[in-house]
């Protein structure tokens, strides 16, 4: 056999011959489409952003528990001990009010900072004549 007559043989099978309109084209090709299996991502692809928020929030609550909590203080400044007497039954309250003078004593009262500020700005404005 020849070309010319292996070329006739392929191009005049029954498959080739059969001519299908346009809607039995559309339901064959629907047909074939819903036979296929879908080419979407994976079920398990929409679950990965609430698992990484899982992940995340467990990840910060494990922080928030196990990380030491060093937190600087500021220590007071010492004062003098007062020897604690027995026989008194207004002990403590004696012992508190001795401790709350010495504090204010040790720090500025910012009411006299403010008067002292506010003298010096009284001297600036006489100073340089501003009227007010």
């Amino acid at each position: 056999m020849n070309d010319y007559a292996w070329k006739e043989m392929l191009q005049n099978t029954p498959e080739a011959s059969e001519k299908v309109n346009a809607e039995q084209h559309q339901g064959i090709m629907r047909a074939v489409r819903l036979a296929q299996p879908s080419g979407g991502k994976p079920a398990f692809s929409r679950f990965i952003p609430a698992w990484g928020a899982g992940v995340f929030a467990m990840l910060l609550l494990g922080l928030f528990f196990y990380l030491p909590r060093n937190e600087p203080v500021n220590s007071l400044p010492q004062t003098a001990k007062v020897q604690p007497r027995a026989d008194a039954p207004g002990d403590p309250i004696m012992m508190l009010e001795e401790r709350l003078q010495a504090f204010t004593m040790e720090t500025a009262v910012p009411e006299q900072e403010l008067r002292k500020e506010l003298e010096r700005l009284k001297t600036d404005l006489a100073r340089f004549d501003f009227r007010s």
